[in-house]
């Protein structure tokens, strides 16, 4: 028990640690108090990216007060960064430049070629369908003992992808399954004043995936930050 107790720790000040790095020397405690504090100039999606997968190894199982709560503060902090990060990622306008907005974007973005197995969402179609339906059947609370993983690419144009590689979890000693999904939204630009999708902002854990026929949708269920989340449309009927 000693020991568990002592990885714990260990997992809290890694975790910790990685958060801090995010913000500038003084900053951390701002951000703990009012979420004032700024992130430094070095800050990347990778680092924010490594932050909150240090985060999701902490064990909140056993849900107590003191662990969710020292859980969340972290979570909001990476969540402070990711928007100050967005914020200065966002392509920088000009009155001098005749260029159009959708051209700034392309020209900004990193370039995304899918892999013949992703699942593509792409002017109204999805590709590898079959691979998406497969792995909803036998993937977290749906199967068990399952390791089977997706990447999904969802193609928004001139804005870029937005990429979720999910995987089928199991935890033998604990007899639990799940699905973990990282987004990626580093080939992505989102245009001036968009609504922000805080499913984007850190890896998720969700229970299980189906099909919502009746919204049309594909969707993720009891994840971190959505009781259910429509990942792609129903398309391709």
């Amino acid at each position: 028990m000693q020991g568990c107790n002592m990885e714990d720790a260990n997992k809290k000040d890694i975790a910790s640690e990685k958060v801090r790095d995010l913000f500038q020397d003084e900053d951390f405690k701002k951000v703990k108090e009012d979420g004032s504090g700024r992130i430094k100039d070095s800050t990347d999606q990778e680092n924010i990216n490594e932050a909150s997968e240090a985060i999701e190894e902490i064990d909140i199982s056993d849900e107590e007060r003191e662990t969710i709560a020292f859980v969340f503060g972290l979570r909001s902090a990476v969540l402070v960064a990711q928007n100050q990060l967005n914020e200065r990622d966002v392509v920088p306008k000009s009155s001098k430049n005749t260029d159009s907005q959708d051209d700034q974007i392309e020209e900004d973005l990193p370039d995304y070629q899918p892999g013949e197995n992703d699942v593509v969402l792409k002017n109204s179609e999805l590709k590898n369908k079959e691979i998406l339906e497969e792995f909803m059947k036998v993937a977290g609370e749906n199967g068990k003992n399952n390791t089977s993983e997706i990447r999904v690419v969802k193609d928004e144009g001139s804005q870029g992808v937005l990429v979720y590689d999910l995987k089928s979890m199991y935890d033998k000693n604990a007899d639990q399954s799940w699905i973990r999904v990282k987004p990626d939204v580093s080939h992505y630009r989102a245009l001036e004043n968009e609504v922000q999708d805080v499913f984007n902002n850190a890896p998720q854990q969700c229970g299980y995936m189906s099909k919502d026929e009746k919204e049309g949708f594909y969707k993720l269920f009891e994840c971190r930050t959505h009781w259910e989340y429509r990942l792609l449309p129903i398309v391709n009927q």
